[in-house]
């Protein structure tokens, strides 16, 4: 999944051409939340959202990235990978079977060493997953997380040197440009 760009695609429900964005690098979907679109790769932690997705069409050619224990489980089934060991876990104090599986989306992301990571329908309303993207973007500060909203921006991740918001517009035009090279 080595790629410059990588997305995001959080819990909440999106209206983006994400085969758009697929011609930057690949998508990740975190669980079954925006289940009418097809997708190169899922995380997801709960075994009913994996049963739903291991059933649902659009994930016929999705690579589900799945934590160890429930890995264990289904193992036998196509398409069921288990996700990598994430370096510093730990402290970020985030267990994979039981964290959002957005958060595992931003794991699996950063530890491919993208240059940016767009940020799509990822929910930053919930303290937890605020806080917790924040330590993800600090632990790396070589990658830029672009958070893409609706107007008006949020100014939450302002703070940051590497994270910033901008609209649906703007990353179209960032794919506009990438395309043209």
């Amino acid at each position: 999944m080595k790629s410059a760009y990588i997305t995001v695609v959080g819990n909440l429900p999106i209206r983006f051409d994400l085969e758009q964005a697929q011609k930057i690098g690949p998508v990740i979907a975190s669980s079954n939340s925006n289940k009418s679109i097809n997708f190169e790769y899922a995380t997801v932690n709960s075994e009913i959202n994996l049963q739903d997705m291991l059933n649902s069409p659009n994930f016929n050619d999705t690579k589900l990235l799945v934590p160890e224990p429930l890995f264990k489980k289904y193992v036998f089934f196509d398409g069921v990978t288990c996700l990598p060991e994430f370096p510093g876990l730990v402290s970020y104090d985030i267990d994979p079977s039981k964290c959002s599986p957005q958060t595992l989306s931003i794991m699996l992301a950063v530890y491919n060493k993208p240059k940016i990571v767009f940020l799509l329908g990822y929910d930053i309303s919930n303290p937890t997953e605020l806080t917790r993207l924040k330590s993800v973007a600090l632990a790396n500060p070589d990658t830029k997380f672009m958070y893409i909203c609706n107007p008006p921006r949020t100014y939450q991740l302002d703070d940051l040197s590497n994270g910033f918001c901008d609209t649906f517009i703007k990353f179209q035009e960032v794919i506009d440009k990438w395309q043209k090279q």
